[in-house]
């Protein structure tokens, strides 16, 4: 895939979290060395399946002077972008809050691949987010609860308010920062809303048709994207 999108004249590829970043695994240096060969930078953000512990210490160690808000890089031509991560594309102003409460935790192992402590983000990363100042696109992991609930599976009323307060806490911070363009994953569920001026996109998941979206930077528009040969 990032040979293809490479070939497309993609420049940054993000992925919006539940990247797979597991101590021991060498998935991220497959996608390192795929990237530095298509010519293009692979950027991530946290969802709530990764181990939040190991990456926050991994990228202090890789650049100790970068502050908490600063991208990273973790090997070449790959990036991750912490949580109230403020940075520019050509002019564009791009803010970055990663983490969800995982619905599935019933199905996970705590300290495998399930993090609770740190799968969440906390009010001082919301903070980090908003001290940035005004934005042109958020990304994030969960999707801000700006007056609509995506349809899905009815969850146990705990998660539902679990998930409600990850929700309302990005939805404070696209009030503060006041982006035109919201890209998110997490819900597997392919959506595009427009409110008040701010374009929500949720992308599918991986391995569907859905889940790839192409960022024009002159229009902050989106087009879908399929890998060619996917059903």
């Amino acid at each position: 895939m990032i040979g293809a999108l490479g070939a497309e004249r993609v420049d940054v590829i993000v992925q919006l979290g539940d990247f797979g970043w597991w101590p021991g695994k060498w998935f991220a240096k497959d996608v390192s060395r795929a990237a530095f060969i298509a010519g293009v930078s692979v950027c991530f953000l946290d969802g709530n399946h990764e181990n939040h512990e190991h990456l926050r210490f991994h990228a202090s160690l890789r650049d100790p002077d970068r502050g908490p808000a600063d991208p990273v890089e973790m090997y070449p031509s790959l990036w991750y972008l912490p949580r109230g991560c403020a940075w520019e594309w050509r002019g564009v102003r791009f803010r970055a809050l990663g983490g969800a409460y995982s619905i599935d935790h019933g199905t996970r192992t705590p300290g495998h691949d399930l993090f609770p402590a740190e799968e969440v983000p906390s009010p001082a990363d919301a903070e980090r987010a908003i001290a940035g100042g005004p934005a042109d696109v958020l990304l994030c992991h969960d999707y801000p609860a700006l007056g609509y609930i995506l349809k899905g599976r009815p969850l146990p009323e705990a998660d539902d308010r679990a998930s409600r307060q990850v929700q309302d806490m990005l939805a404070q911070v696209a009030e503060a920062i006041q982006p035109k363009l919201v890209v998110h994953g997490h819900w597997h569920h392919a959506y595009t809303i427009d409110l008040d001026g701010i374009s929500v996109v949720g992308l599918d998941c991986d391995g569907t048709d859905q889940a790839i979206a192409l960022l024009d930077l002159d229009t902050l528009q989106t087009t879908e994207w399929s890998l060619p040969g996917l059903p």
